[in-house]
């Protein structure tokens, strides 16, 4: 759920942000061309020049286009990784400044070690870095009590008034660009439009931030966070009107029985509880008919994907890159629906896509975000009045940390800033829930990534300190017709975890392969464009 301050408002000019965070294009490998066709299933886009450069050929031009390379979906993976996916994520081989350094034990730990070979610019300061898989929040916050986890990146709601006297100079209070909302599926028509809107508008969402959380979040009547130009008031849908939900609830009719959803160990029981409280005060539901379903977050997002969940559910997001639009078409265009997208309510509405659609022109036109802000503002509006999600916080984190261990920070991707952490013993401990996937063009929920985060090396990076943009494993990323085609020359030298070269070729194969819908990566809306 949450971040440091946050990477978004000095990185928000799209093309500018190129320029500036990318070098001159310098590959001076000569390594023959190697031609597209010679790697199988290759994306017609993607070319590789040499060894160490490609390009790529967007369907429409995209100036925002490497601020998204930091996410997993653009890792490089190794070959082998495509003969077995599921049996290489039990290892996967990375190309980062930690690799596996055991077969993942599922539902007991991850465990990694530094890689000695890495060349990045941000190597490892620690020997070992260990992912404790526990369920539930609450026993994460005793381990790390008793001294025996080093860093807790959440603390959970009941220890929101007591966790700086119990790590007292050992924790933190920053912004995120993550939010928290209840989705309401579209396949379950007794939730009409009016109904929705009652359920939104009964919500005192200030009361939670303050009476939960303690001031730990902030109230959401938006989408997209205010740390990335999201606004406090989009339409009447979003914000507290209890009377004006009582007439529309009445109107609209007793929908039948309510079954919330939500994922179970993260500490959402009582902010859930408070929600359907409010609806029992606001609207007049008895609201001992009201039912939970609670899973691990690994068993509840398939749910979620096939259509299963009987009521509305709790979900989150954080940012994949630093931009407005990335809270608004993942989520909700059509065309990223599930299997291919985290649209997890299959909303589908032509005018939210194509006022989307025309923001990105607009900002393609002149490589300035501000430009297509009116856009997304206006699909913004449309998402609100239709009603389909309901946003109820922005994050925060409050996070703690043991006395063996300094400089710990949390990055805007609500992650550790890995190769920052110093540790006494050369050791780190985390927290982690039992993750889906640990595979970058499936991996789209927030335990996986983590833990890919610290074993893959992307192209360009957000320092967890300062949020800065620094290259990777690029050397170089230019265009020179407006974002239409990218040339990205890779710092040369680099290996896999198993000793093989990291090429251009890698990248092509990757991507090609998340691409390809008949391999059901669920970060396949990444290479649409």
């Amino acid at each position: 759920d949450e971040t440091t301050t946050t990477a978004a408002a000095e990185t928000t000019t799209t093309a500018a942000a190129a320029e500036t965070t990318t070098t001159e294009a310098a590959s001076t490998d000569t390594t023959e061309a190697m031609a597209p066709e010679e790697i199988e299933g290759a994306l017609t886009g993607m070319t590789v020049v040499d060894e160490n450069t490609f390009t790529v050929e967007l369907t429409n031009p995209d100036p925002e286009f490497p601020l998204r390379l930091a996410y997993a979906a653009y890792f490089a993976m190794p070959e082998s990784a495509f003969d077995d996916p599921a049996a290489f994520e039990e290892m996967p081989i990375g190309s980062g400044p930690f690799k596996m350094a055991a077969p993942w034990e599922h539902d007991v730990l991850i465990s990694l070690e530094r890689y000695e070979d890495y060349q990045g610019p941000d190597p490892a300061k620690i020997d070992t870095f260990d992912f404790e898989i526990i369920a539930e929040i609450a026993t994460a916050y005793n381990e790390a009590l008793a001294g025996n986890l080093d860093v807790m990146a959440s603390v959970p709601t009941e220890n929101l008034s007591t966790y700086q006297d119990d790590f007292p100079d050992r924790n933190n209070d920053v912004y995120t660009t993550s939010f928290a909302y209840l989705g309401f599926p579209t396949y379950l028509p007794q939730f009409t439009k009016e109904h929705r809107q009652a359920l939104s508008m009964a919500v005192d969402r200030e009361a939670i931030a303050e009476k939960i959380f303690l001031g730990g979040r902030d109230a959401a009547h938006s989408v997209i966070p205010p740390n990335l130009q999201g606004r406090d008031d989009v339409c009447p849908s979003w914000n507290y009107d209890p009377e004006m939900a009582k007439e529309l609830w009445d109107a609209a009719g007793d929908p039948g029985p309510i079954t919330v959803w939500f994922n179970s160990g993260a500490g959402h029981e009582d902010w859930i509880e408070a929600v359907v409280n409010f609806w029992g005060q606001n609207l007049g539901i008895d609201t001992s008919t009201i039912t939970f379903e609670s899973l691990e977050f690994s068993e509840y997002l398939p749910v979620l994907d096939n259509q299963e969940a009987t009521g509305p559910f709790r979900l989150g997001w954080g940012q994949d890159y630093p931009s407005p639009y990335n809270f608004l078409e993942p989520l909700y265009a059509s065309y990223n629906a599930p299997p291919v997208g985290s649209n997890n309510t299959f909303y589908n509405n032509p005018d939210f896509d194509a006022a989307l659609a025309a923001g990105v022109e607009k900002v393609a036109a002149s490589g300035l975000l501000e430009d297509g802000l009116a856009d997304y503002y206006a699909a913004e509006d449309i998402l609100c009045e239709d009603a389909q999600v309901m946003p109820v916080y922005f994050g925060k984190t409050q996070y703690v940390w043991s006395e063996d261990v300094s400089e710990v920070w949390i990055d805007a991707y609500n992650d550790l800033g890995y190769t920052l952490i110093e540790s006494q013993d050369g050791n780190v401990t985390q927290d982690v829930s039992e993750p889906e996937h640990l595979f970058p063009t499936t991996s789209n929920e927030s335990e996986g990534i983590s833990v890919l985060r610290a074993i893959y090396a992307p192209l360009i990076n957000f320092n967890a300190k300062t949020n800065e943009q620094y290259s990777v494993h690029a050397e170089s990323i230019t265009s020179e017709d407006g974002g239409s085609t990218w040339t990205i020359a890779l710092n040369p030298g680099w290996t896999f975890h198993d000793g093989t070269p990291i090429t251009a070729a890698d990248y092509v194969r990757t991507w090609s392969f998340g691409a390809d819908g008949a391999n059901g990566q669920q970060n396949n809306s990444f290479y649409s464009n």
